[in-house]
């Protein structure tokens, strides 16, 4: 479900091209991307209650302890309201530490984005682990 409020058709499409580019620059470790969507204010909270920001998450993903194979968040909620934009709803990824077997995990996940400089930037990031 995706839901507008005082928010253009633009705004909608950019929004989701941003997290679609998030979860492929994560899967790729394209740090140059990442480190474009990603706010230099960015607080990314896992769904192991880690919390991390900016540089820590990308050092994580730099030494393999974030190893990504694919990430779908299949239909989310998308609120706007100005520059700063909501989504959240389910998201299924496949992830695991370098050298270790990768498990598929559904979690609850809550993303706010922040428009600075015309393009959205990732501010916060917080996932919830859901039951089998």
């Amino acid at each position: 479900m995706q839901m507008k409020t005082n928010s253009s058709d633009i705004d909608l499409v950019e929004v989701m091209s941003a997290e679609r580019a998030l979860y492929s620059a994560m899967i790729a470790k394209d740090f140059d991307v990442l480190k474009v969507i990603l706010s230099p204010n960015l607080i990314y909270i896992h769904s192991t209650a880690v919390s991390e920001n900016r540089e820590q998450y990308l050092a994580g993903v730099a030494l393999g302890l974030y190893e990504y194979e694919s990430i779908d968040s299949g239909f989310p909620r998308i609120r706007i309201e100005g520059a700063t934009a909501t989504i959240d709803g389910i998201v299924k990824m496949c992830v695991g530490e370098i050298g270790k077997p990768k498990g598929l995990l559904a979690l609850f996940f809550t993303l706010i984005w922040v428009r600075e400089g015309g393009k959205w930037e990732l501010y916060y990031r917080q996932a919830t682990r859901m039951g089998a």
